[in-house]
């Protein structure tokens, strides 16, 4: 207050404009696409629980102030997602510098499962006695469909996914993935939902179930015509590099001839302390 009572009425005018402004909720704010802030100004702003996934390759995740286990928002390289939350519905408004922003939506069960999600299609999801996704389907064209089968981990006791079968619209088979963790698997300390859920559909809610104890190890990838025959088949290898306390920090695929496909950084938030 001394600054204000050092200048005349004119600036003394300005700067109250812009203390009142900056106490704008962070709803109104999220109103209006804004220019993305730097990683360091993300985390100052949020709760942010420790060991907590904030960075996926390019990707930056927040999480909600009230709530450290709830997503805030989601960073991609040309839009974000801001979600909000209300009893069994995640909305997650998609916002797009210079147009107009986009509300997707996710029903939930009871127990936290999502059963619907509106995206650019709605999609009704299935699930198996011990909560695991079995099934989703276009709501209007439910030939469109991706199934999941598991098969049981090597210490017997729980099961993984196995396979993914992709159907298009006329119930014709187009891909099938095939997932393996290795006779000794590497323990997945931070699971994510598999890159198979419908496009907009964000693969950090943990709303679709439990798909695996152990990091993927191997990943078949088969191609098929419309005719039903096999058009190709790729297998793809992953490795790991873990952090202190076990989490996959870095993640490499290849193609098993050795060909580099990707390679993806993790971080997990760790708070620093003054001393």
């Amino acid at each position: 207050m001394k600054l204000l009572r050092n200048v005349g009425t004119t600036t003394r005018a300005i700067l109250l404009a812009g203390l009142l402004g900056a106490c704008q909720t962070e709803n109104e704010n999220a109103l209006t696409p804004q220019a993305p802030a730097t990683e360091s100004d993300r985390n100052a702003r949020t709760s942010t629980a420790t060991g907590a996934l904030i960075k996926d390759g390019n990707i930056d995740l927040t999480y909600n102030s009230q709530n450290q286990t709830l997503l805030s928002k989601e960073f991609c390289p040309n839009f974000y997602y801001d979600f909000t939350y209300a009893p069994q519905l995640i909305t997650a408004t998609r916002l797009q510098y210079g147009t107009p922003s986009t509300e997707y939506k996710y029903t939930l069960d009871a127990s936290g499962r999502c059963i619907q999600s509106v995206t650019d299609k709605t999609y009704i999801y299935e699930y198996n006695a011990s909560g695991q996704l079995t099934k989703f389907y276009n709501k209007y064209q439910p030939n469109e469909r991706r199934e999941f089968t598991y098969t049981t981990d090597a210490d017997g006791w729980k099961k993984s996914l196995s396979i993914v079968k992709f159907y298009d619209e006329q119930g014709a088979k187009t891909k099938q993935l095939a997932f393996s963790y290795g006779a000794t698997g590497i323990l997945d300390k931070h699971p994510l939902n598999p890159d198979v859920l419908p496009a907009g559909v964000s693969k950090y809610l943990p709303i679709f179930g439990n798909f695996n104890t152990y990091l993927v190890k191997t990943l078949i990838e088969d191609k098929y015509l419309p005719n039903g025959q096999k058009a190709s088949s790729n297998t793809y290898l992953y490795s790991y590099t873990l952090d202190y306390v076990g989490k996959a920090k870095k993640i490499t695929v290849k193609k098993i001839d050795g060909t580099f496909v990707s390679s993806t950084d993790r971080k997990y938030f760790t708070p620093t302390y003054n001393f």
